[in-house]
């Protein structure tokens, strides 16, 4: 027997889901949602991924009847997994449907009863309010001084509206009018897709034809209702303001919701830290834009913000301490856990072999680095089944390297976890039962 034999997913056949590394993405792509489906069916919801999950739905689902929604932030390391648990919370919060029938919370293998229990209560929430709607994205690298449009163009997309403000502004007076489908429609009969015709706001053709039919007294030639479209809807020359931001999110969500109710919202921003850098005003703009959002917004919209550090670790953040008052911090300490379910998971049927394989050679194994401290420990009896082919104590060596070559923590990373151990067992997964990362 070898050592592909005994594990639940060969190596060699299976590469590992995005290379370890989890990105907020469109799902619009079939690779895309290729991986999507990967990520949630090797989500291990255990440990602090789980009391993460439990936390923020948790305060959503407390705050739904108080005249503000609480606010969170999700801090950790480099690379332990904080866009992978967003991505998964964002999906799981709207049970996302594939097109073969298959969700999110179907898909995740297994879930605490907790977590089960208050994603239930959020369905039950969401039929009485407007639905159940999950927007996520990264905030942008780079210099931008547009943070109120940046934020709102992600609500933007999530329903559908162009995310461009003075196009998606236009969107919406044509739903208030009663326009908005019958307008659509127009511009599909023209062999146009509206969703590219729509940018071409101030030139479009097709979209004067169609107002100038619909509305008949609005303007006398295509090119007036240009004009019109400049005025009324003109480009922007900065950033929206803070009650343009909370009007334009109400109008745009409402969409999504029944009967002019919002839906149950959580607004997920990753690399929140990355984007504030040094910024002053930055910081203060992100935590306007969170306040408004709390207080404006019926407690139907919570938003979660990401970064590497705790809030209380930079001197900058401490303007977001009193928004922000849902704090999740990961570490490296479900590092082994998810190790064990992704990679190392065997197949029942082989643990017998492997346990006999292990006992048959205890005593080689016990003078594994015999005499030092990270040397062979009773504890390890209880996880290395689990562990094979990595044996406990060439685990420990291994961190005792990584602290002293690694002083940045680079390695220590969940993600760099993974890749190390997938590369190590598929180099070896060939070899029979016995052999040893």
């Amino acid at each position: 027997m070898k050592i592909k034999d005994v594990l639940m997913f060969d190596p060699a056949v299976r590469g590992l889901v995005n290379q370890g590394q989890a990105r907020i993405v469109s799902m619009e792509s079939r690779e895309s949602l290729q991986e999507l489906r990967g990520e949630l069916s090797s989500f291990v919801c255990e440990g602090e991924y789980a009391e993460g999950i439990i936390k923020i739905l948790r305060a959503y689902l407390g705050g739904l009847a108080q005249t503000s929604q609480k606010a969170a932030w999700v801090s950790g390391f480099f690379g332990s997994g904080k866009s992978h648990l967003l991505k998964v919370l964002c999906h799981l919060w709207q049970n996302t449907r594939f097109s073969d029938g298959a969700t999110a919370r179907g898909l995740t293998p297994t879930m605490p009863d907790e977590v089960n229990a208050l994603l239930r209560e959020l369905d039950t929430a969401g039929k009485r309010a407007g639905g159940l709607l999950a927007v996520a994205d990264s905030m942008p690298s780079g210099t931008t001084d547009r943070v109120r449009e940046t934020i709102l163009s992600m609500i933007l997309r999530s329903v559908g509206l162009p995310s461009q403000y003075p196009c998606a502004h236009f969107c919406l007076w044509l739903h208030e009018q009663g326009l908005l489908e019958q307008f659509k429609s127009d511009i599909e009969a023209e062999g146009r897709d509206f969703s590219k015709e729509i940018t071409n706001l101030y030139v479009s053709g097709s979209i004067a034809r169609s107002l100038m039919t619909r509305i008949p007294n609005l303007a006398g030639s295509e090119r007036d209702v240009h004009q019109l479209m400049k005025t009324q809807f003109p480009p922007l020359r900065s950033d929206i303001t803070t009650e343009e931001f909370v009007q334009t999110a109400l109008a745009a969500l409402s969409l999504r919701g029944k009967e002019g109710r919002l839906p149950c919202t959580v607004l997920i921003l990753d690399e929140v830290q990355q984007f504030i850098g040094e910024s002053n005003e930055r910081v203060s703009l992100i935590t306007e834009i969170t306040e408004a959002i709390q207080k404006q917004m019926k407690s139907h919209v919570m938003i979660v913000g990401a970064g590497q550090s705790a809030l209380t670790e930079q001197r900058l953040f401490v303007w977001m301490l009193d928004r922000y008052t849902v704090r999740v911090q990961l570490s490296d300490s479900d590092v082994e856990t998810v190790t064990r379910k992704v990679l190392l998971q065997k197949k029942p049927a082989a643990l017998d072999k492997i346990e006999k394989t292990l006992s048959d050679h205890a005593g080689e194994i016990s003078r594994q680095l015999h005499g030092t401290n990270i040397a062979e420990r009773s504890e390890d009896r209880q996880i290395i089944l689990d562990d094979y082919p990595l044996l406990p104590v060439r685990r420990r060596f291994w961190e005792q390297c990584f602290r002293q070559i690694d002083a940045a923590g680079t390695h220590s990373q969940l993600r760099s976890q993974l890749r190390i151990i997938h590369d190590a067992i598929a180099r070896i997964a060939e070899k029979e039962l016995g052999a040893l990362i």
